[in-house]
């Protein structure tokens, strides 16, 4: 009998040493015998143990102005603390996925994506959903929470963006002898058109970029401006202490359809530089974009959009801060004693000033 113990006792051993050898290892977010890999999906198809994340920020059809932020409750761990990413989607009205945000890590009780890098229609339904997910597996998704897109166009303190393509908007302070074209831009018709924005602050080191089209050699005879800026205290372009005007030249009397801009500052001229001479497509899409910064200016033109190849990059210094108070941006020219200067039937779209960097805009080719 004693014999016949020793060998169940040791039996028993053996049979606990294998059930426990033979145990799935624990996972932070999964209770014992379950992974945070499980191939055993709930119901919703999430295989990893996490609340749902609950959107905050915008709900029920909310439209926010300017950039998209969109902001949800965190998923956290149902059985223990781990450093969870999450994923957020949008979907336009046609339920078409249109946004995917990537892996977002992060803490706190919060999650938010600044939808940036997303190209949506403006002044449009749209809905969105997140979830969390650690090392492959996927929690559930938040309930969907439906927001309108921003109309589109803005100024705020030194920034400004209009799209254009939207029709006229109510950020602009005036327009003259242009069309609107709807889904495409605003077409500066002839030498007098312009449209006009006025800056809440002056932009001191900044950028002013836009998107054009129908941009041909011509033969207009006066110096033809796609874009400009002033002081805007009622003194002509021509003695304005604060000026800046971005031409494109046409043929016409040895001009050579050249590249060029001038720019005053505190009354202060920095010069006239011009590249060499160009040839200029109507159906190509161009990429203008001025930048002055720290006491250095540049005009870089881009062929075939923002990525674009480079036309050409001309630039020079300045010896005055750019500080116009108030600050005047104009598609065309700015007129003043020598008569408008707009280079008629340029199309333009996605019209960008700030201190910051371009973003991706709806509408970037």
């Amino acid at each position: 009998m004693y014999r016949r113990n020793i060998w169940i006792t040791a039996a028993a051993g053996a049979l606990a040493l294998a059930v426990a050898c033979g145990r799935t290892p624990n996972t932070p977010v999964a209770p014992t015998g379950a992974t945070s890999t499980d191939t055993s999906a709930a119901a919703d198809g999430s295989t990893l143990k996490v609340t749902r994340p609950v959107a905050q920020s915008p709900i029920n059809g909310e439209q926010p102005e300017g950039t998209l932020v969109l902001t949800a409750t965190a998923a956290t761990g149902k059985f223990a603390a781990v450093d969870l990413s999450h994923r957020f989607e949008i979907y336009n009205d046609a339920k078409t996925k249109v946004c995917d945000s990537g892996l977002i890590s992060g803490s706190g009780p919060t999650v938010s994506f600044t939808a940036t890098s997303c190209t949506l229609a403006f002044d449009a339904p749209h809905t969105w959903r997140v979830r969390a997910e650690y090392q492959g597996a996927l929690g559930p998704w938040s309930a969907d929470a439906a927001f309108k897109s921003p109309a589109g166009g803005y100024i705020r303190g030194n920034e400004l963006f209009d799209p254009l393509t939207n029709g006229p908007s109510t950020i602009m302070s005036a327009s003259r002898g242009v069309t609107w074209i709807p889904g495409v831009g605003v077409k500066l018709e002839n030498k007098e058109s312009y449209v006009e924005y006025r800056l809440q602050q002056p932009c001191v080191d900044c950028e002013m970029s836009a998107l054009m089209t129908n941009l041909g050699n011509g033969s207009e005879e006066w110096k033809t401006k796609v874009m400009s800026m002033l002081r805007g205290d009622g003194v002509n372009i021509t003695d304005n202490d604060f000026r800046v005007t971005l031409d494109k030249r046409t043929t016409w009397v040895g001009q050579q359809s050249v590249i060029r801009y001038t720019m005053v500052s505190r009354n202060r001229d920095a010069g006239e530089p011009k590249s060499g001479p160009q040839s200029w497509n109507r159906a190509n899409t161009y990429f203008w974009k001025f930048e002055w910064r720290n006491g250095n200016s540049n005009l870089t033109v881009r062929d075939g959009g923002v990525n674009g190849s480079i036309k050409a990059s001309i630039g020079t210094a300045y010896r005055a801060p750019y500080d116009p108070d108030p600050h005047i941006i104009r598609l065309g020219s700015v007129g003043g004693r020598a008569g408008s200067d707009t280079n008629p039937g340029t199309i333009i779209w996605n019209v960008w000033v700030s201190p910051n960097p371009r973003p991706n805009l709806p509408g970037d080719k």
